[in-house]
């Protein structure tokens, strides 16, 4: 990352591991101080010791947090916030890829994943929106998929969840 982040605040949903953890580590490089949140509490200690084995802690905070609660989400904008006093961008990472076909996706199976594609969007922006509109550079950034444009008959309900989700983050 050739842009310096320094003093500027970073929250990175899903941050324990694949894609999170590796923007985490970048947002790090750039000087960012950088919040993540997983819903494994394992998951976040290990990464957590990672992290804080090659940058320290200086600049970092983690929570354990599902963001298909908005509970949760909202705590762990106030702990962002009382940590690092603001939040300038928010990183909308969490999520995972459903392996299944139109025939064997029963209808929790369905419900499950929009829920996980839609809600991991709406509730980290609705918990952390209003500290975003007060940052000068407030930004929201959201990871899909190219499933969202080119479908997968494997990945059915992930496929139809992740177009949905795109369509989701254009309207907003």
């Amino acid at each position: 990352m050739s842009t310096t982040y320094s003093g500027r605040t970073v929250v990175v949903t899903g941050g324990t591991s694949g894609i999170g953890l590796a923007t985490t580590k970048r947002f790090l490089d750039a000087g960012a101080n950088v919040a993540i949140c997983g819903r494994d509490k394992g998951r976040l200690e290990t990464a957590l010791a990672d992290i804080k084995s090659e940058y320290g802690d200086e600049h970092l905070f983690g929570a354990t947090c599902d963001v298909l609660i908005q509970e949760q989400v909202d705590d762990f904008a106030s702990a962002v916030v009382t940590r690092f006093g603001g939040v300038d961008t928010l990183v909308n990472n969490a999520g995972q890829a459903r392996l299944s076909t139109f025939a064997n996706t029963d209808d929790d199976m369905w419900r499950e994943e929009l829920d996980l594609k839609f809600f991991s969007i709406i509730h980290p922006t609705k918990g952390f929106q209003a500290h975003l509109e007060k940052s000068k550079s407030g930004a929201i950034v959201c990871v899909s998929s190219l499933l969202s444009r080119q479908p997968e008959p494997r990945l059915v309900a992930t496929s139809a969840a992740r177009a949905g989700q795109l369509s989701l983050i254009h309207s907003m």
